[in-house]
């Protein structure tokens, strides 16, 4: 048996289920695959791993229904500096006449409202489902599932993230990848002092760390997420220490900024690289999100790129519809590519770059930093864009 819809997504995660969501609110038929069983894909995240949903992302969100500023907490400003030298700039959302950069939201929380959401505009969610290509003609692609049942689209759009199985299968492509020797280690951590919405980074010369702000605990604490980006060895041995020993460890590296971090979660850790597919698109498929690109997590920009892919293609999708254009054909599709390639490649390198000039102890780079960040905060114009530029506006 063969089932039809006009877009068939693989990937239930927060991209892939936001364009499931945008395409059921413009009248497609939708169905979304994740190889996840529900009960693995509902169950609780005791890391509580978060994204910053910036205020583009959160607006276009609230398009499509979801209310972003109920599932996180707000950002209001960032504070960043160099550990071993005197530069530091502040960015206020207030400086653009704002009252918020985005959200910190747990990945988990946003998932679920994403894929509720989906469901309850009329989607077709498939768990336990991997798909596997079975032929592309003129009027559409097929794919079959691990039980041999056919799914038939326009469409198939892949947000299945780095690691993408029918990317693999499916695109001939170059993949531009670079390793950055670095781990981030990823907790919830209870502080002393409120964080009042200010997102602090710090960059040490063996990676950035970064302290979100978090939701207060049910006993009413204050807490932050960390990301703690350091070199492999470095992040191994911070992993291995008890909660004590880390915590010692974290104080000296971020400073009295929010007085004693007092508490610590459940730790986990992850290796960080970068990735770009040279192709987006071929004839009856996009890839979205992590599927296409990778960044380093510095700026929190990962899965804003790609709320801007699922915004783009949306888009695509209903200009081509309305022009009465097959939207699956590689001729329509790359209008989508060409409005997310040039931000995505730029954001991918940039990421790298910043993280390069930031993690080291060339006296020279040192130099350059404190000269970058002192010149943006005392050009107003400047500031602003780079406020703007953060909020994804």
């Amino acid at each position: 048996m063969t089932d039809d819809f006009d877009v068939l997504i693989s990937g239930a995660g927060m991209v892939g289920s936001a364009l499931g969501l945008a395409l059921q609110r413009q009248g497609l038929r939708t169905a979304i695959a994740e190889r996840r069983t529900a009960q693995q894909a509902e169950a609780a995240d005791p890391l509580q791993r978060c994204s910053l949903v910036n205020a583009g992302a959160t607006t276009f969100l609230a398009q499509q229904g979801l209310n972003v500023a109920s599932l996180g907490t707000a950002v209001r400003g960032m504070r960043v500096w160099d550990a071993e030298h005197a530069g530091s700039i502040q960015l206020d959302a207030a400086d653009v006449g704002e009252t918020v950069l985005g959200y910190i939201c747990e990945n988990q929380r946003l998932e679920q409202d994403l894929r509720t959401a989906f469901c309850d505009a009329g989607g077709k969610l498939l768990y336990d489902c991997q798909w596997q290509r079975s032929f592309i003609d003129a009027e559409g692609i097929e794919l079959k599932d691990q039980k041999g049942r056919g799914y038939r689209g326009r469409l198939l759009a892949i947000a299945e993230g780095r690691q993408s199985g029918l990317r693999q299968q499916i695109f001939q492509s170059s993949i531009y990848r670079e390793d950055y020797h670095q781990e981030a280690i990823v907790a919830t951590v209870q502080i002393e002092r409120p964080h009042g919405g200010v997102a602090y980074q710090r960059f040490l010369p063996t990676g950035p760390l970064a302290l979100l702000p978090f939701a207060d605990s049910a006993e009413g604490r204050a807490q932050a997420s960390l990301v703690w980006s350091t070199r492999n060895l470095a992040a191994r041995q911070l992993f291995a220490m008890d909660d004590a020993n880390f915590l010692g460890r974290l104080q000296d590296a971020f400073g009295p900024q929010l007085g004693r971090i007092t508490g610590i979660g459940k730790r986990g850790k992850f290796p960080l690289s970068a990735l770009h597919v040279n192709r987006y698109v071929q004839d009856r498929v996009a890839l979205l999100g992590d599927s296409a690109h990778g960044v380093h997590p510095l700026a929190g920009l990962g899965v804003n790129l790609g709320f801007r892919d699922v915004a783009a293609l949306t888009r695509v999708i209903g200009d081509k519809i309305a022009k009465r254009t097959d939207f699956g054909r590689l001729e329509a599709l790359v209008d989508f590519q060409r409005q997310r390639r040039p931000d995505n490649l730029l954001t991918v390198f940039a990421c790298g770059a910043l993280n390069h000039l930031f993690s080291n102890r060339s006296g020279a780079l040192a130099r350059l930093r404190d000269l970058g960040l002192w010149g943006t905060s005392m050009t107003p114009p400047l500031k602003r864009f780079f406020i703007r530029q953060a909020m994804g506006l």
